[in-house]
């Protein structure tokens, strides 16, 4: 199988991508992946080549060294056209969007939209549980290890940094003979860790910068965790810790306002997947998590819609 994984570089977003054709191949199948980033791609010059049937214009440079595809993938906006235009120039692909599209959707063959997008129910959509990821269970998790992976500000939560240092000095007095790390993020104020409280309170932590450790560092510690705490700014991490078989808590941070992705958390802490701050400085622990793989269904809904194996109910 030929696929053209279009990209706007956000890690995100590749990340998404990564998973389903990581899952891919643990379903037997060989996928050749080329990346093509859409900002080297012209949607004019896409335009002019489909719209006067390659008469006037020709497909961008960056295309032309590549076997046609068999698919064709995108996530984010900023590969809606280029992957709608491509289709098109391409007829015998098939063209999947990984998030709910801010264009119509009968425009895209296939789609994978989280659950907390809400997005209607069609043949050619699969609901995923939260965004995927290219993170399996290992079982490789020690007991007593915990890691705390702290966000910050974002479109939906603020920063109140008192607050958070509060529940991380109440989340240390049960967790004082346990093994914990903890690590920040890119959003996180620099002025965090230069906190005398924040200090005091993580001192018998093993506390690395995000700029201090290399790449993969937290998907690793993610194995190795039996349990992560996540600011609950951090929706991605929630389900990367989930699908690394981690029981998982939530750090509080304010939110500015509700909408489906906060709905999407408080979703998973009414069924029991995570536990919030509140109830873990009551002395609660998180549960054992629900198996959660969904780059595996996604990766069989896929090859089911491309007639690449039988149709059977999906786990």
């Amino acid at each position: 199988m030929n696929i053209w994984h279009l990209s706007d570089g956000k890690a995100g977003h590749v990340a998404q991508a990564n998973g389903l054709f990581s899952a891919l191949a643990r379903q037997g199948i060989r996928p050749q992946i080329t990346e093509i980033a859409v900002a080297n791609v012209s949607g004019v010059a896409l335009a002019l080549c489909w719209i006067t049937q390659h008469r006037l214009g020709k497909l961008p440079n960056s295309l032309t060294p590549y076997s046609a595809p068999d698919l064709i993938v995108g996530a984010g906006h900023a590969t809606h056209w280029p992957l709608i235009l491509l289709q098109r120039l391409y007829p015998s692909a098939r063209s999947l969007l990984l998030m709910r599209p801010s264009l119509p959707r009968q425009w895209f063959d296939l789609l994978m939209v989280p659950e907390h997008d809400e997005p209607k129910a069609d043949e050619r959509l699969l609901v995923t549980r939260g965004v995927l990821n290219p993170l399996i269970n290992q079982h490789r998790h020690e007991p007593d290890r915990h890691l705390i992976l702290i966000g910050g500000a974002s479109k939906r939560h603020g920063w109140y940094q008192a607050g958070l240092i509060e529940q991380i000095e109440g989340l240390q007095q049960h967790l004082s003979r346990k093994s914990v790390w903890l690590s920040t993020s890119r959003r996180t104020p620099v002025g965090l860790l230069k906190d005398p409280t924040f200090v005091q309170a993580t001192a018998d932590m093993q506390v690395c910068a995000v700029n201090d450790t290399p790449a993969g560092w937290v998907f690793e510690q993610m194995q190795l965790a039996d349990t992560v705490w996540v600011t609950e700014d951090s929706v991605s991490m929630v389900y990367e810790a989930l699908t690394a078989g981690c029981r998982v808590g939530l750090l509080n941070l304010p939110r500015l306002h509700e909408d489906r992705v906060t709905r999407g958390l408080d979703q998973l802490m009414a069924r029991g997947q995570v536990l919030p701050s509140s109830l873990a400085l009551q002395g609660r622990i998180p549960r054992e998590p629900l198996p959660l793989n969904e780059a595996n269904r996604a990766a069989l809904w896929l090859l089911q819609q491309l007639a690449l194996v039988p149709k059977e109910p999906l786990p």
